[in-house]
């Protein structure tokens, strides 16, 4: 399920890249206000994604951008789009909006289909499983690149969604391979700004395509569009689109 929420601009302003800490506080302060505060500390997943707000680029008072606000949990879905619905003001950082309207809606998986990259996908491998990728790794883990063997990224990121089907589930998930056809397209580095540092975080975008021939593959798809590929999830990452 999909919040759809179109935003005004209250007056002149820059587009910040560097959103995703500060559009996570609010969709964090807006669940809350929807009551469902326990969210934010729901581990290891809590089914929640979004776009950035878009298009990306600067604005003029009166300008009207989007954001989309995804979950598997329909009534978390129906009562943000109250709970926002009820602002004066829509504050991300320095920009300003008000809210037009809301809509809600959802994705249907196709028999054939493919997932479109609405934010990149960030995959961070344990380095107790870098060596069996062919992977040099100095730290605790290391952000999937593209110089990295592509066979490193399917696994990684179907055992992701692998786990997160059973746990939304609590079901075994179908069997792998999830996607017929990987394609990526650019690498991106992301500096995510908290109060006291700043985390350069590597991310890639895809284009992924699916065969649903069962009831669990239709599911598992579906999973993917409303919480989202990959980690980091609820701070702006891999929100997938339908190409």
């Amino acid at each position: 399920m999909r919040c759809l929420i179109k935003l005004r601009a209250e007056q002149d302003q820059a587009y910040q890249s560097a959103y995703h800490t500060k559009l996570q506080g609010f969709l964090y302060r807006t669940l809350e206000n929807a009551g469902y505060d326990f969210i934010h500390r729901e581990k290891p997943f809590k089914f929640v994604s979004f776009s950035n707000i878009f298009p990306p680029k600067d604005m003029s008072e009166g300008d009207v951008r989007t954001w989309i606000v995804a979950s598997p949990h329909e009534h978390l879905v129906e009562q943000f789009a109250d709970a926002i619905s009820e602002y004066d003001t829509v504050a991300v950082g320095d920009q300003r909006y008000t809210v037009k309207y809301t809509s809600v809606f959802d994705l249907t998986p196709q028999e054939n289909g493919t997932l479109q990259t609405g934010t990149p996908i960030v995959v961070r491998i344990p380095a107790s499983r870098c060596e069996e990728y062919g992977i040099a790794a100095e730290y605790d883990d290391v952000y999937w690149r593209l110089e990295h063997p592509l066979d490193a990224f399917k696994q990684e990121l179907e055992r992701n969604l692998a786990a997160k089907y059973r746990r939304y589930y609590d079901k075994e998930p179908p069997e792998r391979p999830y996607f017929t056809n990987w394609t990526p397209q650019k690498e991106i580095a992301v500096p995510l700004h908290y109060e006291d540092s700043v985390v350069q975080t590597i991310a890639t975008t895809w284009r992924l395509d699916y065969e649903c021939r069962t009831r669990s593959m239709y599911r598992l798809v579906k999973l993917a569009y409303c919480a989202g590929l990959g980690e980091l999830n609820t701070t702006g990452f891999g929100f997938m689109n339908e190409l």
